[in-house]
């Protein structure tokens, strides 16, 4: 894969020093502007002067009146000066990525964030209800001096493949789920693609367009094309269903095979196997070792538990956005006079997750016909292999109890039994299904249990996976997916999802 070299730093000088002139002498005509304005204006009192008071009925020309009326029109300098800065600074930052060749390397959710931050956004918008300043909103677009272009093209340069190999796995996310994990399902020889076609048979365009095209530019860059304009798959499938009609086809391109049937899916096959073998080895290297620790052909079934510590404890704290999203699924109130909930955090770690649930909670109660506020707090146990993360829990003191040793190793007989159960357990070699199915014994009838768990748990075709799918299932357990990228803050793109049961 190549990539275009940085700009010169005397062509950045030159885009630098156009601009400012540009931006002069939008200056000089703004002052133009006013002088043709101050002309009108004595032309229009001066007309005026000749006919005072008549009306010389020209109501049939009012078109023709009001284009003549406005042939000048007056802005206000300040916000004037300032549109004619933005809409510059826009174009030239546009200029400087695509010379840098980044788009190249980008898929489509990165090229729509980075359109979104170049887009002229109206000085003041509303939203929600609230008016801001359209400078809040556009903070992230610097202005392009030389010192901003050129350390803005040496980072696009350094972070080239990043860049790619997060597109990378976005791309092929969008194509198929079990993409989002990289230990159960690898790039084959064939996806299906659906609504391809509309009920007409014609080419959707929009999502549809969108996946071909990055799936056509990542095998393309692979194959060290940089010119390549990543459209051939496009224009033979809109070329091929021109006539319309709900049908079967076929189209053959450079890099895919692709077989259109009535219902409006299609199937694409990759024809190069050496372009797939290197997506595969890009996929592995983003999502890191802690998925692609090495599974098992088989499987270990739900009850033969992975006993050695995993490599570094598999530990990855849980993102701040993460925690809030996982503990505001998770019910923390009781009514008032009740007993405190009992809640375990089995991976405690440096405590992201247990710190939040051990915060107090406020809600309501009617006495008589008075709503009157009232304050709750959970219990909150904690358990952590790592003898120093343990300390520093304990250390807080805001805890109930803090086990420092390997949550497998404890029985729900030595803590007794939960009301809630919030947990990020280890996710490699399926640890996170040992962990889970470990801490549902410690869970009482009727409590509920969230825990953070790899994606590919949702999709692996191993004896352990396929059977604890089977238990939550019996359970009616929930799946949601965390955000892509949840994890990347703390040094993992590993995509997660939690699962959210509770014991019947």
């Amino acid at each position: 894969m190549t990539s275009s070299l940085p700009l010169p730093r005397a062509t950045v000088e030159d885009i630098v020093r156009f601009r400012n002139e540009a931006i002069e002498l939008y200056g000089v005509a703004y002052e133009k502007i006013a002088e043709a304005q101050a002309a009108v204006d004595a032309a229009a009192g001066m007309a005026r002067r000749a006919s005072p008071g008549v009306n010389g009925y020209k109501y049939a020309q009012a078109d023709e009146v009001a284009a003549f009326r406005n042939a000048v029109s007056m802005p206000e300098r300040e916000r004037y000066l300032r549109t004619a800065r933005r809409l510059i600074d826009i174009d030239v930052w546009a200029y400087v990525v695509q010379r840098t060749d980044l788009e190249r390397l980008m898929d489509a959710e990165a090229k729509k964030k980075l359109r979104d931050q170049m887009a002229y956004i109206p000085e003041r918008v509303s939203r929600d209800g609230e008016i801001i300043n359209r400078d809040e909103i556009a903070k992230g677009l610097p202005e392009p001096t030389v010192e901003n272009i050129t350390a803005t093209i040496e980072q696009f340069m350094a972070d080239a493949g990043t860049i790619f190999r997060r597109g990378l796995a976005n791309v092929f996310s969008r194509l198929d789920r079990r993409f989002r994990s990289h230990d159960g399902f690898k790039v084959g020889s064939r996806v299906i693609l659906t609504r391809v076609f509309s009920e007409w048979g014609r080419f959707n365009y929009g999502e549809t367009r969108d996946k071909l095209l990055d799936i056509e530019r990542v095998l393309s860059v692979l194959d060290d094309k940089p010119e390549a304009s990543f459209t051939s798959a496009l224009n033979a499938l809109d070329h091929d269903r021109r006539g319309g009609g709900a049908r079967q086809s076929e189209v053959d391109t450079e890099y895919f095979l692709i077989r259109g049937f009535k219902n409006g899916n299609a199937h694409l096959w990759f024809k190069r196997d050496d372009l797939l073998e290197k997506v595969n080895k890009l996929l592995a290297e983003w999502y890191g070792e802690v998925i692609g620790d090495g599974q098992a052909q088989e499987a270990d079934p739900l009850n033969e538990v992975k006993t050695t510590p995993a490599r570094r404890y598999g530990f990855f704290p849980t993102p701040d956005l993460a925690a809030a999203k996982i503990l505001g699924e998770l019910p923390m109130v009781v009514d008032k006079g009740q007993p405190p909930l009992r809640v375990l955090e089995p991976s405690a770690g440096t405590g992201n997750l247990a710190r939040l649930a051990a915060a107090e909670q406020t809600s309501w109660a009617w006495e008589g016909s008075e709503r009157v506020s009232f304050s709750c707090r959970a219990i909150v146990d904690c358990v952590e292999i790592q003898p120093h993360l343990a300390a520093a829990l304990e250390a807080e003191g805001i805890y109930g109890r803090v086990f420092a040793r390997d949550f497998l190793t404890l029985s729900p007989d030595v803590t007794g039994p939960y009301d809630r159960i919030v947990m990020n357990p280890p996710f490699d070699r399926e640890r996170d299904i040992d962990h889970v199915n470990h801490a549902l014994k410690f869970l009482r009838p009727g409590g509920l249990l969230i825990a953070i768990m790899s994606a590919g748990t949702e999709f692996r075709t191993t004896r352990k996976a396929v059977a604890f799918r089977a238990l939550m299932e019996s359970l009616r357990a929930e799946w949601r997916d965390l955000p892509p990228g949840s994890f990347s803050e703390v040094g993992t793109n590993v995509n997660t999802l939690f699962v959210k049961v509770r014991k019947p």
